[in-house]
C-alpha cells in the first residue's frame, strides 16, 4: 500500500482520464497498452532492484563505471526531486485540487501559503523514514484509496453517458494500442521506480527480511500488489473519461475530466472530494521522493545528516514550487528526455545481468551509446538545431522511429559491449 501510494501522484489520474475520453469504444485497447507501460515498466524497476542485489541506483548505475554512476544518479535525483517532481507534487494539488476555490487576484499568495504547508507536511512525515510504511502504508493510503472508491462507484451505479466514437488518434485499435502505449511511457513513473524500489527494500529489511532471497521475494510481492491496485485505479479513472464525453464534452486535459466527473456526482461537494484524492496522492509521492533523495545525498555525502539534507530539499522545492506548474514542466522536460533512455537501459541490464556475467564493458558500452542519442536528441530539441546527416540516418535508416528509437543505440552499444568483452577475455 505504501509502495502504490508512492507511485500515484496526480498525474496518474489525469493520464488514464484523458486517455479514456479520446479512446472512446476503444478503451480497452488502448488500456492494454497504458498498463503494459505505465504499471509493468514500473513493477519491473521495482523488482530488479530487489533482483538485481545492488544496495541502491548509485550502486547500479556504477556498474557502468563510478563516474558515470555518480552522475547519472545525481542527475535523476535532483530532477525527480527539487528540481522538478517535489514541486509538483505541491503546485499540482493547488492548481488542481484548490484554485478553484480561490479569486484570481489572490492567486500568488494563496498559492505560496499552500505550498507552504504543504512542504511543511511532507517534511514531518518524511523526517522518520522508518515509520513510513506505518504513516502512509496503514494510514494514508486507505483514505486515498476510500475517496477514489467513492468516485469510482457513484460512475459505475450512475455513467454520465457511453463510450463514444474515438478521436482520430485512437481511431483504430492498433493506433489506440501504440498510443496507450506511449501514454503509459509518458507517466514516466519508471524513472522513480528505481528510487522507490530501495525504499521498499529499506522497509522489507526494517521489518526482518535478511537474505538476498528474502529481500527480493518481499519486494516483488509488493511490486505486484501495487501494480495491481495501479492498474485497477488506472481501468475505472480511463472508464469515467470514456464515458463522459457526451456531458462534459472534449476536455484539453484530465483535469478537467476529473473537475467535471467530480462536479457531475457531488457538486460543490465534489470539489471538495477531488481535494483529497489530489492532495493524498501528491503528497504520499512528495513524501517518498524526499525521503529517498535525503537517503541518497546522505550515503553520497554523510557529513551532512539526513534531517538537514530534507529540510533543504523541502525548502528548496518551496521556492522552485513558486514558480507555478507551467514553468516547471517545461524546464525538467529537455532533463527526462535525456536520462528516461538511460534509465530504461539500467532495468533491463539489471535484469540480464546474469546472461553477460554482470561486465563492466556492457554496461559501459550501453550506457555510453544510448546516452550519446539521448544527450544528442535532447540538445536538438530543446535548442532547435539541427544536423542533417545525422537526422536523416535517424528516420530514414533505424528500424525503430518516435519516442523509442532509443532502443535502437541501446541494443547497438550491449552488442558492442559483448564482442568487447569476448575480445579482452581472449586477450
Amino acid at each position: 500500500l505504501m509502495l502504490f501510494a508512492l507511485f500515484f501522484g496526480a498525474g496518474n489520474l489525469i493520464f488514464p482520464a484523458f486517455l479514456g475520453q479520446n479512446a472512446g469504444t476503444n478503451l480497452s485497447t488502448a488500456m492494454i497498452g497504458f498498463i503494459i507501460m505505465g504499471v509493468g515498466l514500473p513493477l519491473l524497476g521495482v523488482i530488479v532492484m530487489g533482483y538485481s542485489g545492488a544496495e541502491d541506483l548509485l550502486d547500479l548505475s556504477s556498474r557502468a563505471g563510478k563516474g558515470f554512476g555518480i552522475a547519472f544518479t545525481t542527475l535523476l535525483y535532483l530532477t525527480i526531486g527539487p528540481f522538478f517532481a517535489i514541486p509538483r507534487t505541491g503546485t499540482t494539488t493547488y492548481e488542481l485540487g484548490l484554485s478553484s476555490f480561490v479569486a484570481p487576484e489572490n492567486t500568488t499568495i494563496a498559492q505560496a501559503i499552500f505550498l507552504a504547508l504543504f512542504m511543511g507536511l511532507t517534511l514531518w512525515l518524511a523526517i522518520s523514514p522508518n515509520k513510513l510504511v506505518d504513516r502512509i502504508g496503514t494510514v494514508i493510503t486507505p483514505v486515498l484509496l476510500l475517496s477514489m472508491v467513492v468516485l469510482i462507484i457513484a460512475s459505475l451505479v450512475k455513467p454520465m453517458g457511453v463510450a463514444q466514437e474515438p478521436t482520430k488518434t485512437y481511431a483504430t485499435t492498433s493506433l489506440a494500442f501504440t498510443n496507450g502505449l506511449m501514454e503509459g511511457y509518458n507517466t514516466m513513473d519508471a524513472l522513480a521506480s528505481l528510487v522507490f524500489g530501495i525504499i521498499v527494500i529499506n522497509s522489507v529489511k526494517l521489518y526482518g527480511a535478511k537474505t538476498k532471497k528474502e529481500v527480493f521475494n518481499n519486494t516483488a510481492k509488493s511490486a505486484i500488489i501495487a501494480a495491481v491496485l495501479l492498474a485497477l485505479v488506472y481501468v475505472f479513472i480511463s472508464n469515467i473519461g470514456a464515458t463522459s464525453v457526451s456531458v462534459l464534452g472534449l476536455q484539453k486535459t484530465g483535469a478537467g475530466v476529473l473537475t467535471g466527473a467530480t462536479t457531475f456526482y457531488f457538486g460543490n461537494v465534489g470539489k471538495l472530494l477531488l481535494f483529497v484524492i489530489v492532495f493524498l496522492a501528491c503528497l504520499t509521492t512528495s513524501v517518498g521522493l524526499v525521503t529517498a533523495c535525503s537517503s541518497f545525498f546522505v550515503r553520497l555525502y554523510d557529513k551532512v545528516s539526513y534531517k538537514t539534507y530534507a529540510i533543504a530539499l523541502t525548502l528548496f522545492s518551496f521556492a522552485v514550487g513558486n514558480y507555478g506548474l507551467a514553468a516547471i514542466i517545461k524546464g525538467a522536460v529537455p532533463v527526462l528526455v535525456l536520462l528516461y533512455p538511460l534509465t530504461m537501459v539500467l532495468i533491463l541490464l539489471g535484469f540480464v545481468n546474469n546472461l553477460f556475467g554482470g561486465k563492466k564493458v556492457v554496461y559501459a558500452s550501453t550506457a555510453l551509446v544510448t546516452g550519446a542519442y539521448s544527450l544528442y536528441t535532447t540538445i536538438a530539441s530543446t535548442f532547435k538545431l539541427s544536423v542533417p546527416a545525422v537526422d536523416n540516418f535517424l528516420v530514414k535508416v533505424l528500424p525503430i522511429q518516435g519516442d523509442f528509437s532509443w532502443i535502437n543505440f541501446a541494443v547497438l552499444g550491449f552488442i558492442l559491449g559483448l564482442v568487447l568483452s569476448l575480445v579482452k577475455k581472449e586477450n
